[in-house]
């Protein structure tokens, strides 16, 4: 493998390609596993947000509900804002969103995803 494609693919991990932004979406569902719907953003999208939104303990109904959207703005002061009803969360990365309203973890796995991938490749060419 060439130095100049060893080069490209670091430098590709380390900047994002031109492609939509995504985020998974839903309305008040009762669980997060409801919420795994992936759409395309708007160009003026920037943030993937989650609300949850508490709804009481009355018997046989969810004591919260989660929406899921894209957003251009993150109303949420400091990335996440609790209100007494309801816990906004946002982020900046696509698809960033799977896992309610803390999500870290998922810009994590999608950073060594691409890792894994390139030196997969790299091995794959026969350096």
């Amino acid at each position: 493998l060439k130095p100049c494609n060893v080069l490209f693919l670091f430098f590709l991990n380390l900047f994002p390609l031109v492609y939509p932004f995504m985020c998974y979406t839903c309305q008040e569902q009762e669980s997060n596993k409801d919420c795994l719907t992936i759409s395309m953003c708007a160009e003026e999208d920037k943030h993937c947000m989650t609300i949850r939104k508490d709804v009481g303990t009355k018997p046989n109904k969810p004591k919260y509900v989660i929406s899921k959207m894209c957003s251009p703005t993150c109303p949420a002061t400091g990335q996440q804002q609790t209100q007494s009803s309801q816990n906004v969360s946002c982020c900046e990365k696509p698809l960033c969103n799977v896992n309610g309203v803390s999500s870290r973890q998922s810009s994590h796995g999608m950073m060594s995803l691409g890792v894994l991938a390139s030196v997969t490749y790299i091995f794959a060419r026969g350096l």
